[in-house]
């Protein structure tokens, strides 16, 4: 039992998805995941188009990559899609 406590589920990332990480105040980031996919020493990683909303200013919106453990870690909420 303390393995599956040590381990805890993270979700797969999956293409088409979009996350949220709100920060202090009005700062919000949102990714929306292009591709995943390893480089080139086989590390997966995800390439993302970011949006940073900052109270009323108007969004930046810039295509960034990260590990995915870096993306997990930064981005833990999943947008639920819209239908």
């Amino acid at each position: 039992m303390i393995l599956g406590a040590l381990t805890s589920h993270v979700p797969t990332i999956e293409v088409g998805a979009s996350y949220r990480r709100e920060g202090g105040g009005a700062f919000v980031e949102t990714a929306y995941v292009l591709e995943v996919a390893p480089d080139r020493l086989g590390i997966p990683h995800v390439r993302f188009q970011l949006q940073v909303a900052r109270g009323a200013c108007r969004p930046t919106i810039e295509t960034r990559t990260l590990s995915v453990e870096a993306f997990q870690s930064r981005f833990r909420d999943r947008i639920r899609e819209r239908h």
